[in-house]
């Protein structure tokens, strides 16, 4: 066993030796620039490859600085034409002319603002008759007719409106029985005009607004104006009798009437103020 492992390492070494001994020995030295025996060719396509890939930035562009602006720019001061220039001015109108009430008689209420006047009127004024500051009046109607008639007035009046006040009468032979439960009212209205003279419409007795009253309203008006009156039964009686049938306010023996007309006159003074002024005129029934 031992002589057969001797035999082979014995012949490992003596092949290793013979393999050595048949290498040239050469001593290559240093290597030099130039010299063709140092130059190692490859020729071997697989490892002539590039191992990195080509990089391609991308560029991106310098953007232009801008230009500074130039802000030097003209300050001169223009030119200012010194020359006084004659401004050309308007010829104002000519002023209009003075409004003025009718003369002759009637009614006149003179106030700050403005005059009111309805002529053929013969009237007595309640209270202080001086109207200088006073924003209206009440006249008790002695003569003269209202229907029909105009109303004047002065000064810078804007609107001239009318209302009135109507009544139910019971005529009878003798006289009259007013039905003082029976009036109505009306809402302002507008009057229409020209150069201070506005016309009074809607007052005369057919005009009248025919109020809201059947035949038994009739009977409790009668009744309670001969109480108030402190007439006998037998006269309530005979009122009674007179009114008979009648249905309506309008109907025969009863009638419609004025008792009141009202003016309301509004404007500006002088100092461009708002001012509102009013009339009253009672009819005496």
């Amino acid at each position: 066993m031992n002589l057969r492992l001797s035999s082979g390492v014995f012949c490992l070494s003596a092949l290793l030796l013979a393999s050595c001994g048949s290498q040239p020995q050469k001593n290559h030295g240093p290597i030099k620039l130039g010299d063709p025996s140092t130059v190692v060719t490859e020729t071997d396509p697989s490892k002539l490859q590039d191992l990195v890939v080509d990089v391609h930035p991308t560029l991106t562009p310098i953007a232009e600085t801008p230009k500074p602006k130039d802000t030097a720019k003209n300050t001169a001061t223009p030119a200012v034409d010194t020359t006084h220039k004659t401004a050309q001015t308007a010829t104002p109108p000519p002023p209009a002319p003075a409004q003025t009430v009718p003369n002759g008689p009637g009614l006149k209420a003179e106030f700050k603002e403005t005059t009111f006047f309805i002529g053929g009127l013969n009237a007595k004024i309640s209270g202080n008759g001086n109207l200088m500051n006073a924003n209206g009046a009440v006249y008790t109607l002695n003569s003269g007719n209202i229907p029909g008639n105009s109303v004047h007035v002065t000064g810078n009046v804007t609107k001239v409106s009318q209302r009135y006040q109507s009544i139910v009468m019971l005529k009878g032979k003798n006289g009259n029985l007013r039905l003082d439960d029976l009036t109505e009212t009306t809402n302002w209205k507008q009057v229409n005009g020209s150069n201070g003279a506005y016309t009074i419409t809607g007052m005369g007795d057919n005009e009248l607004n025919v109020i809201d009253a059947d035949g038994s309203d009739l009977k409790k008006a009668v009744q309670k104006a001969c109480r108030s009156r402190h007439l006998s039964g037998k006269k309530m009686q005979e009122w009674m009798n007179l009114l008979g049938n009648a249905k309506a306010p309008n109907q025969k023996p009863c009638f419609i009437t004025l008792r009141s007309a009202m003016w309301k006159v509004d404007g500006k003074d002088a100092s461009g103020k708002i001012f509102s002024k009013q009339i009253r005129i009672d009819i005496p029934l």
